[in-house]
């Protein structure tokens, strides 16, 4: 896939604001209270009551092997972003540090709502430009990617784990209270890039399917299924292209079908549950399907490129 300057330095830029905000919700609110948080900024935290050194350092440190990870099983231009996101995020909780001095709200409660909101705010402006910030979102894609799990459902097991060591560590109340934080962190997050654990259903009326289906296969890393449809007014014979993303992928998916046709129609409606390859079990994607969607937008209709195959046609691989 073509390296893509602007959307690159698009993600860079909503990175650094996003993490900013983040770091401001940390600092002035969470440490004040001996709060944690999720991921691995959680641990970090943690780590700091007892050690004292610094929370971004130790959330740098933390990442490393993650990163390693990453780079290993998710490619090279996912790692480079998510480094980025990792550094600036480090480096932004270090330098705001000095606003935990001035407790904003005596109350842990509340200060728990607003860290909360601030981070969940953070966090989605990163997620919605297609950033990262580091933590546990690589090894939730790795698991996603390799035994199909719903990150969701990654991510609050270990988010679970880390309250229970919190209650530990620190106080039954602050893993209480830290609680309500991760969950109106996690909504906010989700309304920022409108539903983070959740799918879309997209139907898709162009007059040029084949090339948004190979922009769908290749670019946004998912299957798609063409649908025979007709016009009621004009009669005229459409085609119709179904698929299923994330919600993190919606944004990528409406911008390449406005690039390739800014004609198309689009439906987007929510997915209450997708069952099958790519989303509940590994995906494996056939080379001669690919093969025949390049040669179907040079000579013709897909149906004459592509071997038939028994129940090929999910929309959700």
């Amino acid at each position: 896939m073509q390296f893509k300057w602007g959307q690159t330095v698009n993600a860079l830029v909503m990175t650094t604001i996003g993490s900013l905000i983040f770091a401001i919700g940390l600092d002035a609110f969470i440490v004040p209270h001996k709060l944690v948080s999720g991921s691995l900024s959680g641990i970090a935290l943690m780590l700091f009551y007892v050690t004292g050194i610094q929370v971004g350092t130790l959330n740098l440190l933390l990442n490393i092997p993650i990163l390693w990870a990453a780079y290993r099983w998710l490619g090279r231009w996912h790692v480079m972003i998510t480094i980025f996101g990792t550094a600036v995020i480090s480096f932004l909780i270090n330098a705001f540090e000095f606003m935990a001095d001035y407790q904003l709200t005596h109350d842990p409660l509340i200060g728990s709502l607003l860290g909360g909101i601030l981070c969940g705010l953070g966090l989605g402006i990163v997620y919605r430009s297609g950033g990262n910030t580091g933590g546990l979102d690589p090894i939730a894609m790795i698991i996603r990617k390799y035994y199909g799990l719903q990150m969701g459902s990654i991510i609050f097991g270990i988010n679970f784990i880390i309250l229970v060591v919190a209650a530990i560590v620190i106080s039954v109340e602050a893993a209480a209270i830290t609680l309500v934080s991760i969950y109106v962190q996690a909504m906010v997050t989700n309304k920022v890039v409108v539903g983070f654990n959740q799918r879309k259903a997209i139907f898709i009326i162009s007059t040029c399917p084949y090339k948004i289906c190979d922009v769908i296969i290749h670019q946004i890393g998912r299957g798609a299924t063409i649908l025979n449809g007709e016009g009621a007014y004009t009669h005229q014979h459409k085609q119709v292209i179904l698929v299923v993303v994330g919600l993190m992928q919606v944004a990528k998916l409406k911008e390449a079908v406005q690039k390739e046709d800014p004609s198309a129609f689009m439906i987007l409606s929510d997915a209450a549950e997708v069952i099958g390859q790519g989303f509940t079990m590994p995906l494996a994607t056939p080379k001669t399907v690919n093969a025949a969607i390049e040669r179907s937008i040079q000579n013709g209709p897909i149906s004459d490129s592509i071997p038939e195959q028994p129940n090929s046609t999910n929309a959700g691989k």
